[in-house]
């Protein structure tokens, strides 16, 4: 967005600044702590530390609530690509200085403009619809989340529910929909009192951990070792078969015409050539089929069955893409 917003910010900080200095000449107490605030603000803006700049900001807005200090709030956020933090600042400064004109309304409705269409609409719906949602850590609310571009991290919880925890990668404009389900918790486990001892109860269960899953037997056609051992085989063969048609080749360039075996040393070259080519080919095949197996990781121990999936939205919008492996 170029010079944009960030530039505008140090003006407002400059105008900003000479406010807040003439109103700290009459009042001290919050006022005079939001100018200092504010000061470390501006040194930490044109240092690059956005963070410290965004910290010390959102304290003098605390302090004074003036709406220039949400036009600054909005460039920060702007500047760390944050967004949705970056547009819901500039809404709220145009909303609180209604009626006016200024080069910093008009630059902030120019941005506004400019970063709503980079934002993503992620729709969620959970079961039970009580449930509570945390985008990237912090509380959401609505069933549309409005997020920046990247890779986003959706959770929802209730009381007496299991957790549901999803990644989201979503691009400029993509609109995907969610469906959480929340399952409810197992009912807790309680041990049997002990002979001279205390009861003791067993801890609730909240979760079963997967039991592992023996593999199947694997046809014999499947194992990596097997095409190899076909195709060295296969290429074996084709060694000998050519170096047979080679020697027929030779000897029927000793005969002439009028030999009575000429035809039969053609005929036995052809075949022997016929031979090794598909025989070659057929070990080709088989030492291909071999890599492609063992790059599979076909003879990968087998162990407990492990399940992990990742949610993508579908090309386009309207939609989710869930992958899963088993």
């Amino acid at each position: 967005m170029g010079y944009g917003l960030r530039g505008w910010a140090i003006v407002a900080l400059a105008v900003g600044l000479h406010g807040a200095a003439r109103s700290a000449e009459a009042q001290t107490g919050p006022m005079e702590e939001a100018r200092v605030h504010f000061e470390r603000a501006v040194g930490f803006f044109e240092a690059g530390d956005l963070r410290a700049a965004l910290v010390e900001f959102e304290r003098a807005y605390a302090l004074s609530a003036r709406p220039s200090l949400l036009f600054n709030l909005g460039a920060t956020h702007q500047a760390l690509h944050e967004y949705p933090e970056a547009i819901d600042a500039l809404r709220r400064f145009l909303a609180a200085t209604e009626g006016q004109r200024s080069r910093q309304r008009t630059e902030a409705e120019r941005t506004l403009r400019e970063l709503l269409p980079l934002m993503a609409r992620v729709r969620v719906e959970c079961d039970p619809p009580t449930a509570t949602v945390t985008l990237d850590g912090r509380t959401a609310s609505g069933d549309v989340l409005s997020v920046g571009p990247g890779r986003h991290v959706i959770e929802a919880s209730s009381p007496g529910r299991v957790t549901q925890r999803v990644e989201v990668t979503v691009a400029s404009g993509d609109a995907p929909s969610l469906r959480l389900v929340l399952p409810e918790v197992s009912a807790p486990v309680v041990s049997p009192p002990v002979v001279s001892a205390p009861v003791v109860s067993a801890p609730v269960v909240t979760a079963v951990a997967p039991r592992a899953m023996r593999s199947p037997p694997q046809p014999w056609f499947t194992r990596a070792w097997v095409w190899g051992v076909t195709g060295g085989a296969l290429a074996l063969g084709a060694t000998i078969t050519g170096v047979l048609a080679v020697e027929a080749h030779d000897e029927f360039r000793t005969r002439t015409q009028t030999d009575g075996d000429v035809d039969r040393l053609a005929t036995r070259g052809r075949s022997l050539a016929v031979a090794t080519d598909v025989m070659a080919l057929g070990a080709l095949g088989a030492g291909v089929t071999a890599l492609v197996m063992m790059a599979r990781g076909e003879s990968a121990p087998s162990g407990a069955a492990v399940t992990s999936l990742r949610v993508e939205p579908w090309p386009g919008g309207g939609g989710i893409v869930g992958a899963g492996r088993f």
